[in-house]
């Protein structure tokens, strides 16, 4: 009479203590591994922006007939760093300015590269062979490599 019935479908109050528990230490050990995809995300998601970079200044050389540069630009001073493609002047009946394209990277990713500026000639070729780097500025094992020739 005087005991203590249990209702089969609800929690104790331990019970609910274990299980908060058991949920925030999964959490705090999932923190890490969920910045390091997301980071391994931005590099990959550059250095797909980096060849569609590489790829336009080729089919735009050769269906323009004419120089186009690529322009590495990693300034403390931008937010992003960015890659331009620069259409320089063109002088046939009329002269136009300069046209240019910005690709911009994502946020925590740098761009490094020995080159500032790659000529691609009205052939698609590259004048001078060089490698892109594309580093994460919060972990320094998170990188690609873009060989441009």
């Amino acid at each position: 009479m005087g005991s203590a019935t249990r209702n089969p479908g609800g929690f104790t109050a331990i019970e609910l203590l274990i299980y908060i528990s058991a949920i925030a230490l999964v959490t705090i050990f999932a923190i890490p591994f969920t910045k390091s995809a997301m980071q391994q995300s931005k590099v990959e998601q550059a250095l797909e922006i980096a060849e569609d970079s590489v790829r336009q200044a080729r089919l735009s050389a050769k269906m323009l007939n004419m120089d186009v540069e690529m322009r590495i630009e990693s300034d403390r001073n931008r937010e992003n760093d960015a890659i331009t493609l620069v259409y320089p002047e063109l002088r046939r009946n009329e002269m136009l300015s300069e046209v240019q394209e910005e690709f911009a990277l994502p946020d925590g990713v740098d761009i490094i590269s020995s080159n500032a500026v790659i000529r691609f000639a009205p052939n698609g070729e590259v004048e001078w062979p060089t490698t892109v780097l594309l580093v994460s500025q919060t972990t320094t094992d998170l990188n690609q490599q873009l060989r441009i020739e």
